[in-house]
């Protein structure tokens, strides 16, 4: 097989692993940066919410996402890939600098792809009456026609951000590392709980630099909210401190996501190599 289909395969196969395992985490996150504020900490609502919701809601709108990680995840490594070796090939960057550059390029290019996808996850996670993701879109269909195409992707401009910098952090720093112990090690792969080490630490970090933005995107698709209406929302629910309301259940999901993503990618192109 081509290095392409390679690519394919095991970034949709990370897509579908890590996507069944975070989808119940995200939905609590959703519900935590949308409701009212509360003294209670992140963790206690957390668990409070997955009693009360139920393992049905948790996965409830878990079809597109399902589906956007096959696509998206294709993107964000055959994009990075492609943007790292071209800059490389050119000596117009050093190597941290390519990989960064990258990741920014490539977090672009899947908020193409996210913005409307994560605009039917957001509603089939907030609305308890619609049963699933498809009668919500075709609802939005019905009611609004071609003019559906700005709704899904409203909250763009704050999903680029969300996305270019997670998919910089992640990935550029996650090359450089892995790019470090492989030279130290002077072998071309990493072990398994190597791979679980950096993709957590990168994903975790990343998600952290890209937090804020994730708030104001999810405010501005789960209430229908301009960006300057949502930020002004955000202040007054708290000021700077509701960027990062959630924040720290969430970070648990981001490491879990991350590290299972990079295992399953990792893996599955280490043994379609060897066929």
């Amino acid at each position: 097989m081509t290095r392409f289909t390679d690519e394919i395969l095991s970034s949709t196969s990370a897509g579908l692993v890590s996507t069944f395992f975070g989808h119940p985490l995200d939905t609590i996150k959703i519900h935590l940066q949308t409701q009212k504020h509360t003294s209670r900490s992140s963790y206690f609502q957390s668990i409070h919410l997955a009693r009360k919701l139920g393992a049905s809601h948790l996965f409830r709108g878990i079809g597109p996402p399902m589906t956007n990680q096959i696509i998206m995840n294709s993107v964000m490594f055959s994009v990075f890939r492609s943007v790292k070796e071209s800059i490389d090939g050119s000596n117009f960057l050093d190597q941290n600098s390519s990989a960064a550059l990258a990741g920014l390029i490539s977090g672009f290019a899947t908020a193409c792809i996210s913005t409307p996808v994560d605009w039917i996850k957001i509603q089939a996670q907030l609305n308890t009456k619609a049963s699933n993701s498809f009668d919500i879109f075709r609802d939005l269909i019905n009611k609004n026609g071609s003019h559906s195409i700005p709704i899904v992707f409203r909250g763009h401009s704050a999903n680029l951000a969300r996305e270019g910098v997670f998919t910089m952090v992640y990935l550029g720093l996650y090359d450089r590392i892995s790019s470090s112990v492989k030279s130290s090690k002077k072998e071309d792969d990493l072990s398994t709980s190597e791979i679980i080490c950096i993709s957590s630490f990168t994903g975790a970090f990343a998600w952290l630099c890209n937090y804020p933005f994730d708030t104001v995107k999810t405010i501005m698709q789960g209430k229908g909210l301009s960006l300057g209406a949502s930020l002004r929302y955000i202040w007054g629910e708290g000021g700077f401190k509701s960027l990062f309301r959630g924040v720290s259940a969430s970070t648990g999901r981001a490491v879990l996501v991350t590290s299972s993503r990079m295992v399953v990618y990792e893996k599955t192109m280490t043994l379609l190599q060897d066929v």
